[in-house]
This record gives structure tokens, C-alpha cells and sequence, in this order.
């Protein structure tokens, strides 16, 4: 009787360790969501004047992209669901952007681009491939492979990473325009686009979903500045 005593003390400890983890507060190993993707580069000169003369959008793009290939990320998914993974690209977002939520808005939908290369359906031209992320293929297949997945109770097989582009990109337009309408209007017109113009592409309604959630994410951030994605993905969203 002692013994399972113990062993629920012990669990339970370990119980409060993960969540208080998953909050953001270090876990038992250290290891924490805020940790710097930075942090191992050595110093050298070349990179440090390059660095001079390159654009803000430009760095905070590669810091955020960063962010997701870390293993320390991949394995914060892995403990903490994906769902709060997306939480988490969205505060290193703001972090990485000084608190500016119209940008880490932006740099969130850039971290979460799941496609390389997108290929046009072009008339008399034929097919038309458009690069997307200018990333190397083994950065975006890293960024790629860690991309949080299981977002919603109907989440098929093959994942919902494509989702996240969805959510964010609309968050991004309502809060950038304050109109929730443009944003509605530019994401009906991207899957309509995506469904004429894009080889294999379709109109999706899970697509429109996750569109919608995060146009009403983007809106109410105009007015309550500490909600999370999370807050949304379970949101209803009326017809």
C-alpha cells in the first residue's frame, strides 16, 4: 500500500513537471518552448555583416523557421500535442517580432508553409512551377517533418499540416485589414484559385474552416491582445 503511494506521488509530480512544460515553465530536463534556436551559431564575421545589410523580414523569417527544424521543438511536440505546438509558433512569432502581432501573424503563416513548390495549371503554357519558401530542401524538409498535425478530432491520416497556412494566413489578413470580410473574401478566392489553378488542388471545406477560425482569431486580436490559436481550433464556425 506504501509502495502505491509512492508511485502516485511520483506520478503525479511528474503530472504537474509536464504541464507546467507544456505552460511554458521548464520542464524536469530543462527543456522548455522559449529556448533560443539561435543559440549554438558560433560567431563569424562574414555572417555578422552579411547580417548588417539584410532585411528584418528576411532574418525573423529564417529565426522563426529555425524555431520549427529544432529538434528541442519536435520533441515539445511530441510531449505536448500538436495543438499547443501551434500555440507556440505563434508566441515565438511575437517574440521574434518584438510583441508587432500584425508581423508575427505574418511570420507565423511563413513558418508554416507546408509546400516548397506549388505547380500552376498555365493555358497553352501547361504546367508552371512556382517556388514558394526559397528554402534549401533539407531546411524545409526539417521545418517540414516538424510541422504540428493532429489539430482537429477529424484530422485524417495523412495530417492537417496544410491547416495551419490556412488559419494563419487568414489571422494575418483580418487583423492586418481589421475587416473580418477581406479576410473571408481572400480565402474564398484562394481556394477557388487552388481549385482552377493549381495542379491537384480542390476546394476543400476543412480548408474554408480553418479559414475562417483564423480570420475570427485575427479579428478579436484587434481587441483582446492574448489569445492563442488554440482558442479557435475547437470554434464552431457558422455557415
Amino acid at each position: 500500500m506504501k509502495t502505491l503511494f509512492v508511485l502516485l506521488v511520483l506520478l503525479s509530480v511528474a503530472r504537474s513537471d509536464a504541464v507546467a512544460q507544456c505552460d511554458g515553465k521548464p520542464g524536469p530536463d530543462g527543456l522548455t518552448w522559449n529556448f533560443d534556436e539561435g543559440e549554438k551559431e558560433k560567431f563569424n564575421l562574414l555572417r555578422f555583416i552579411g547580417g548588417v545589410f539584410t532585411p528584418d523580414i528576411i532574418k525573423e523569417t529564417k529565426q522563426v523557421r529555425a524555431y520549427v527544424r529544432d529538434r528541442r521543438f519536435a520533441e515539445l511536440v511530441h510531449r505536448c500535442g500538436d495543438v499547443r505546438a501551434m500555440d507556440y509558433i505563434y508566441l515565438n512569432a511575437l517574440k521574434i517580432a518584438d510583441h508587432n502581432i500584425t508581423r508575427a501573424l505574418f511570420l507565423s503563416m511563413i513558418a508554416a508553409l507546408d509546400h516548397q513548390n506549388v505547380d500552376l495549371k498555365v493555358p497553352v503554357v501547361g504546367t508552371l512551377g512556382l517556388p514558394l519558401t526559397f528554402e534549401e530542401d533539407s531546411l524545409f524538409k526539417a521545418r517540414y517533418r516538424n510541422l504540428p498535425s493532429r489539430l482537429y478530432v477529424d484530422t485524417p491520416p495523412e495530417g492537417d499540416k496544410d491547416k495551419l497556412q490556412h488559419f494563419f494566413g487568414s489571422a494575418y489578413i483580418a487583423f492586418a485589414s481589421e475587416s473580418r470580410e477581406l479576410a473571408r473574401t481572400s480565402g474564398d478566392l484562394i481556394e477557388w484559385g487552388e481549385a482552377q489553378f493549381v495542379v491537384g488542388g480542390v476546394d476543400d471545406p476543412r480548408d474554408r474552416r480553418s479559414n475562417k477560425q483564423g480570420e475570427r482569431f485575427g479579428h478579436d486580436l484587434l481587441t483582446v491582445k492574448n489569445l492563442l490559436p488554440s482558442d479557435y481550433l475547437n470554434l464552431t464556425i457558422e455557415e
